[in-house]
């Protein structure tokens, strides 16, 4: 059940395997330094958000997360940084259009849509270098190993411990949709109306797992007392934890600055 393996238990969608510094790190010192990370990503210039961005990307390429990272950020970032450009530097006019034949484009547009860019980038590659190198079973047993409510301990980790089973039934719903004759490949037109037929069943096998779940842990007893014992809790160094209370603590007054500037 959640919580009681180790990495090699299951599958995750983004967790990558390893034995770098990162992945040694205690799970909620990373959550903790990836608050401090999203709270500070907002009080940066777009210079230092992109310095975020290509940081965390280092470490997360170190980490042997390579891979993922470039999917992950040419699939969110490719569409956003399109749809940018034609609002933000062609369709709005801001006066300062700069004819390029074809199109009019707006450099104080296309400056906007940059730092809308890269503060999305940097707080992406944030949490994909949180994510690629923590387990999820991992993360829920430093929850439950200081003291977290086990019913937060779930709703904070179970997402990344669903993102898998819910791909792969995704998939087996689109093969057995394509089975029946289902177009897929066709026009844009012919794939939005085959969305309903993926979409409904995906929806309602969601559903349905939810109940059996709830259910399970009812049956163990998930909540009866409101802590939880933890056999082989991650490893949790002096240093990590003053340092969590030293992000805890920048947080407020990094933001009670910002806001008094």
């Amino acid at each position: 059940m959640i919580g009681q393996g180790g990495p090699n238990s299951g599958r995750t969608l983004l967790f990558v395997p390893g034995r770098s510094v990162l992945h040694r790190i205690n799970p909620l010192t990373k959550l903790v330094g990836l608050l401090w990370l999203a709270a500070t990503t907002f009080m940066l210039p777009p210079a230092g958000m992109a310095a975020v961005a290509l940081a965390a990307i280092i470490f997360g390429v170190l980490a042997g997360a390579g891979a993922t990272f470039v999917k992950r950020l040419i699939l969110t970032l490719l569409p956003l940084t399109i749809a940018l450009f034609v609002v933000h530097g062609v369709l709005i006019d801001r006066g300062d259009m700069v004819d390029h034949g074809l199109i009019s484009v707006s450099p104080e547009g296309l400056k906007y849509m940059f730092g809308i860019v890269v503060r999305v980038a940097a707080l992406l590659t944030v949490s994909l270098l949180f994510v690629t190198t923590t387990h999820p079973a991992i993360l829920l047993k430093a929850l439950d190993s200081h003291g977290i409510s086990p019913g937060i301990a779930y709703l904070i980790a179970s997402p990344l411990l669903l993102l898998e089973p819910f791909s792969v039934r995704a998939r087996a719903i689109r093969d057995a949709q394509q089975a029946r004759g289902l177009d897929l490949n066709g026009r844009w037109v012919a794939r939005a109306k085959a969305f309903p037929a993926l979409l409904i069943p995906l929806v309602t096998l969601a559903l349905s797992d939810l109940d059996q779940r709830a259910s399970v842990l009812d049956g163990r007893a998930f909540r009866a007392r409101p802590f939880r014992t933890v056999l082989d809790a991650p490893l949790d160094r002096p240093w990590e934890t003053w340092a969590r209370r030293l992000l805890l603590v920048a947080i407020p007054v990094q933001i009670g600055v910002v806001l008094w500037l």
